[in-house]
C-alpha cells in the first residue's frame, strides 16, 4: 500500500464530516434557545424546528453550497419575522458560510454576509437600538462570518496543497518509470548492437574463410589449413564476445567492471580482414591524445561493422582505414574499391543504423557515401570525459 493510499485511508469520510457539521449547527442553535428561554414554560417548539432546519440544510452543503447559503439566510429572515427569541444573525448560518467558501464561492459568501449584516442593521436601527449595541452586534456577526470564510479558505488551501503534492508525487513516479524504461531500452539496443557487430563480423569472416578452404581443398592444402585456422580463431573470438555479453546480462552492470574495447581492436579487425583475403591499408594517427573508453569502443565497433559490410557486400579487393584526431574529436574513414551504389536508393540495414546510433550516443555522427567505385564511411566522435 502506497503512502498516498495510507494518507487517504486516515482521513474522515466527507459524508461523516457533513453530518457532524449539520448536527453541530443544529445543536448550537438549540442550546442558545434553551439557555435564552431559561425555565419559561410557554416556549414553543417552532424555534427548535428552525434550529433543526438550519442543521438539515447543511446536509446538502457539498452539492448545493450557494443554495444552502441562500436558504439559510432566508430562514434567518423568516425566523425573526415570526418574532421568535433572538439567536443571533450569523450564528445560525455560520456553517453555510463556511461551506460556500470552502467550495470556492468566496465572493458569493462575502456578498451574502454583507446582505445579512445590512438587513440586520436596517431593522435593528428601525427598532431604536442604541449605537453601542448595534456596533457590538455588527462587529460580532461580521467577525463570525469572517472567521468562517477564513477557516474555509485555510482548509481549502491545505487540501489544494496536499493535492498538488500528490500530483507531483505521481508525476515523479511516472517520470521515474519512463526513465527506467528508457534506460532498459537503451541497454537492450546496446546489447543488440554488440551482438550484431561482434557475431556478425565473426560470421562474415567464417563465411569467407570457409569458402577459401572449400576452394583450396585438394588443390592447396596449406591454404585450406590456414583458412580453417582463421575460422577457428574467428569462432573463438566470437564465442568470447558472446560469453562476455551473457555474463553482463547475468550480473549487475553497476557493480561489474567490464574491460572496454580499445583502438587496438581496430588493428586486430584489420588483420582478420587481411587473413580473409582483403588488402587492408590501416592508418591510426592519434598521437598522444587521450581517447576515452566510450569513444574508443564506439570507434572500434564502427570500423568493425564497416569492414564486415565490405566483406559481405562490397565485392572489394582493398579497403583503407584512417583513424585520426583533430579539434578534440576522433575522425574515422573507411573506404573500399568494391561495387558501389546510389545513396538515394541505398537501403540501410541494421549495421548502418547501429553505426549511427552508436555515434549519436556520444554526440557524433556517421555519413555514408556510395558511388560507382565503392563505399566510404565517415564518422566523427567527440572525445569528451567519461562520467
Amino acid at each position: 500500500m502506497s503512502a498516498e493510499t495510507v494518507a487517504h485511508a486516515d482521513e474522515v469520510p466527507a459524508w461523516v464530516l457533513t453530518v457532524l457539521v449539520a448536527v453541530g449547527q443544529a445543536v448550537v442553535v438549540a442550546l442558545i434557545l434553551a439557555v435564552g428561554s431559561g425555565a419559561s414554560a410557554d416556549q414553543s417548539y417552532g424555534p427548535y424546528l428552525f434550529a433543526a432546519c438550519f442543521g438539515a440544510l447543511l446536509l446538502f452543503r457539498r452539492e448545493l453550497p450557494v443554495g444552502v447559503l441562500a436558504l439559510s439566510i432566508l430562514g434567518v429572515f423568516i425566523y425573526y419575522a415570526i418574532d421568535y427569541p433572538p439567536i443571533g444573525m450569523a450564528l445560525p448560518v455560520v456553517g453555510a458560510f463556511y461551506s460556500a467558501a470552502e467550495r470556492g464561492r468566496v465572493l458569493t459568501a462575502a456578498l451574502a454576509g454583507a446582505v445579512l449584516l445590512t438587513v440586520s442593521l436596517f431593522f435593528r436601527t428601525s427598532d431604536g437600538e442604541s449605537s453601542a449595541v448595534l456596533a457590538y452586534d455588527v462587529i460580532t456577526n461580521a467577525a463570525l462570518i469572517g472567521c468562517a470564510i477564513a477557516l474555509a479558505l485555510a482548509v481549502s488551501s491545505r487540501r489544494s496543497l496536499r493535492d498538488q503534492h500528490e500530483r507531483m508525487a505521481r508525476l515523479e513516479r511516472r517520470h521515474q518509470q519512463e526513465r527506467t524504461a528508457r534506460q532498459l531500452e537503451a541497454e537492450r539496443l546496446r546489447i543488440a548492437r554488440d551482438v550484431h557487430d561482434s557475431i556478425g563480423h565473426a560470421l562474415s569472416l567464417v563465411s569467407v574463410q570457409a569458402r577459401v578452404a572449400q576452394q583450396a581443398l585438394g588443390k592447396d592444402d596449406d591454404a585450406a589449413v590456414h583458412a580453417l585456422d582463421n575460422v577457428v580463431s574467428a569462432t573463438g573470438s566470437s564465442l568470447g564476445d558472446l560469453r562476455r555479453t551473457i555474463a553482463m546480462l547475468r550480473t549487475d552492470p553497476d557493480t561489474t567492471d567490464h574491460a572496454p574495447l580499445t583502438l587496438s581492436g581496430i588493428s586486430t579487425t584489420a588483420q582478420a580482414a587481411r587473413d580473409a583475403g582483403l588488402a587492408v591499408d590501416l592508418l591510426i594517427d592519434v598521437g598522444a591524445a587521450a581517447i576515452t573508453a566510450s569513444t574508443a569502443s564506439t570507434a572500434f565497433r564502427i570500423v568493425q561493422e564497416a569492414i564486415t559490410n565490405v566483406l559481405r557486400h562490397a565485392q572489394a579487393t582493398a579497403v583503407k582505414v584512417i583513424v585520426r584526431v583533430k579539434d578534440d574529436a576522433l575522425y574515422l574513414r573507411v573506404l573500399d574499391d568494391g561495387v558501389g551504389a546510389d545513396t538515394r536508393t541505398l537501403v540501410e540495414g541494421r549495421g548502418l543504423a547501429g553505426m549511427r546510433e552508436r555515434a549519436a550516443l556520444l554526440g557524433g555522427d556517421v555519413r555514408i557515401e556510395a558511388g560507382p567505385s565503392g563505399f566510404t564511411v565517415n564518422a566523427m566522435l567527440p572525445m569528451g570525459d567519461d562520467k
